[in-house]
C-alpha cells in the first residue's frame, strides 16, 4: 500500500502514475473539495502540455505577451504562448485522472502524526476546518493507518517533511487579488511583471483572467500585506472592485533537502520543488511526480530519476540570488536589454521551466548579460 498525503497536482500525478502500474495507493486530502482554497496565479508555460492534456474546460486564457516594467517606467515587451487555468478544475482533473486509474481519495482527513517504529503508522483526524460534503468523502474506518510507502506532498508545512528531518523551508507570502479588470494597464492577451525595490525579493503582477478579470499580486518575505497595499496603489484611480483575496506560502527551493528517507519520500512543493525566479512550482512538480513513479515501481534512486529536475530548480536558484542584490538601476538596464529584438527572439522562442537553456542562449545573444553576475559580489565590496 502507498499512501500520499496531499492531493493537489503533483499528489495526484504521482497517484496516477503509481496506479497506472497497479500500484495499490491511497491519496488523503485535509480540505473537503480538491483544488480549494486556490493559492496559485495559475500561469503555466507549453510545457504542461508534455506532461497531461489539458481540457478545454481548464483553460480560461490565452497569454501572446509579457510586459515587463522596470522601476523608471520603461517596459519590454517579448512573445509568449502561456496557459491562464483554472487551479480548482485543473486540480481536479489530475484527481480523476488518478481516479479513474485505480487510486482511492480519502476528503475532509488530516495527518496529525506519523509513527515508524517497525512500520509506518499514521494517525489521521477530521478536519473541523473543512467538513466534508454528503457523499464526498468516505469515512476511514479507524484513525490509525498503517502504509508501506508514505508520500509527502502536502505543501511547504509538509509533517512528512518535517518527519524525515528537514528543517522549515524559506518561503514567500504570496498575496493576489481576484478584481474586475476595469481600466488595468493590460491587454487580455497579455500579463503585467513589475519590478524595483518596492517589491523587494520577488515581483507584482496583474495576469488577466478573461476580458472582465484579472488576478493582481505580489509575494514578499516579509510584511506582505504592506507590500500589496503599496502595489496596489498604481492602480488607485482604477478604482478596482476586489473580488476575491487569495494567498499562500510559497516555498523557496533549498538543495540538500531530503526528498527521501527509508520508505517515506516528497514531491511537489513538500520538496520544495518550485521555480526560485517565479514561484511556479506546478510543471516541476509534476515532473517530479513522474521521477518518483519511475523510482518506485523500478526501484531505482530518487535522487538520480531527479537529476533534469533538480539542474532547473539550481539554475533558477542562481538567478534568483542574483536578482536579489539587484538594485533599480540594474532593473532599468535589464528591461532595456531584453528590449533588444534579438533577445526578444531568444525569450520567446524558449520557455521559461528551461531556465539552463534559457540563460545558456540569452549570454550567447547578449553577453552583456554577463555583467549582472557582478552584482553577487556588492554587497562584499562595499
Amino acid at each position: 500500500m502507498i499512501t500520499i498525503i496531499g492531493a493537489g497536482p503533483a499528489g495526484c500525478h504521482t497517484a496516477a502514475k503509481l496506479a497506472t502500474a497497479d500500484e495499490e495507493v491511497r491519496v488523503i486530502e485535509e480540505h473537503a473539495e480538491i483544488g480549494k482554497p486556490v493559492q496559485c496565479t495559475g500561469i503555466v508555460t507549453p510545457s504542461i502540455k508534455e506532461i497531461v492534456r489539458l481540457p478545454n474546460s481548464c483553460i480560461m486564457n490565452r497569454l501572446r505577451k509579457v510586459r515587463v516594467h522596470a522601476p523608471d517606467g520603461s517596459s519590454a515587451e517579448i512573445k509568449i504562448n502561456d496557459l491562464v487555468i483554472d487551479r480548482t478544475s485543473f486540480d481536479q482533473h489530475i484527481a480523476e485522472i488518478a481516479k479513474r486509474k485505480g487510486a482511492e481519495f480519502f476528503l475532509g482527513r488530516r495527518l496529525e502524526k506519523i509513527n515508524e517504529k517497525t512500520d509506518i503508522q499514521l494517525r489521521l483526524a477530521q478536519n473541523k476546518k473543512t467538513p466534508g460534503k454528503r457523499g464526498a468523502a468516505k469515512r476511514m474506518p479507524s484513525r490509525t493507518l498503517k502504509t508501506d510507502i508514505l508520500i509527502g506532498a502536502d505543501g511547504p508545512g509538509s509533517i512528512v517533511s518535517s518527519h524525515i528531518g528537514n528543517p522549515r523551508p524559506d518561503h514567500w507570502i504570496g498575496v493576489q487579488a481576484l478584481v474586475e479588470m476595469n481600466n488595468l494597464p493590460v491587454e487580455k492577451d497579455t500579463y503585467a511583471a513589475y519590478f524595483g525595490k518596492e517589491l523587494p525579493g520577488f515581483f507584482g503582477w496583474v495576469v488577466p483572467e478573461d476580458s472582465g478579470h484579472a488576478r493582481v499580486g505580489i509575494a514578499a518575505h516579509h510584511s506582505p500585506k504592506k507590500v500589496f497595499d503599496r502595489f496596489m496603489k498604481r492602480f488607485d484611480n482604477l478604482k478596482c472592485k476586489v473580488l476575491e483575496m487569495q494567498g499562500g506560502l510559497i516555498p523557496k527551493y533549498r538543495p540538500g533537502t531530503y526528498v527521501h528517507r527509508g520508505d517515506c519520500y516528497l514531491v511537489g512543493d513538500a520538496a520544495l520543488q518550485v521555480k526560485a525566479t517565479t514561484g511556479g512550482g506546478l510543471v516541476p512538480g509534476m515532473k517530479a511526480a513522474e521521477s518518483l513513479s519511475r523510482s518506485i515501481t523500478s526501484g531505482t534512486r530518487y535522487h538520480h530519476e531527479l537529476h533534469k529536475v533538480n539542474k532547473e530548480l539550481r539554475t533558477s536558484l542562481i538567478l534568483r540570488r542574483v536578482l536579489d542584490r539587484f538594485e533599480d538601476n540594474d532593473y532599468n538596464e535589464l528591461v532595456k536589454m531584453v528590449s533588444s529584438e534579438k533577445m526578444k527572439q531568444v525569450l520567446a522562442e524558449e520557455d521559461r521551466d528551461r531556465p539552463t537553456s534559457l540563460l545558456f542562449k540569452t549570454v550567447l545573444k547578449e553577453p552583456k548579460m554577463l555583467l549582472f553576475a557582478k552584482v553577487l559580489f556588492r554587497r562584499q565590496t562595499l
